[in-house]
């Protein structure tokens, strides 16, 4: 697939995601955002390392939100905007890299 195409779908899969973490924070304890954010992010998976970043980032903003601090809050939905469609591991490692910075954590 050509890396354009590639892009468009991270994209994509970006924007709904933020909309995703944005739009329903006080739901986190709902099973069903819980679940959509599983959906989401998992669709586009490329390796079971990323998806288990993502799986870790839906259960802490969708079941375990209110025990989040603000700067684990920032880091997850960074994991979720970033995280699918990552592949090789130097690419998970650096957007975990960015997203730990990001959180401040």
């Amino acid at each position: 697939m050509p890396i354009s195409v590639i892009r468009k779908h991270a994209a994509r899969a970006a924007i709904f995601l933020s909309g995703l973490v944005t739009v329903h924070p006080a739901f986190a304890d709902n099973s069903s955002s819980y679940d959509e954010c599983l959906l989401v992010g998992l669709r586009d998976a490329r390796s079971e390392v990323a998806s288990n970043y993502i799986q870790r980032s839906c259960y802490a903003l969708y079941r375990n939100s209110e025990m989040l601090l603000p700067r684990e809050r920032a880091y997850h939905e960074c994991i979720l905007q970033n995280m699918p469609g990552a592949r090789e591991q130097f690419a998970i490692t650096k957007i975990n890299a960015v997203c730990t910075r990001r959180g401040g954590l």
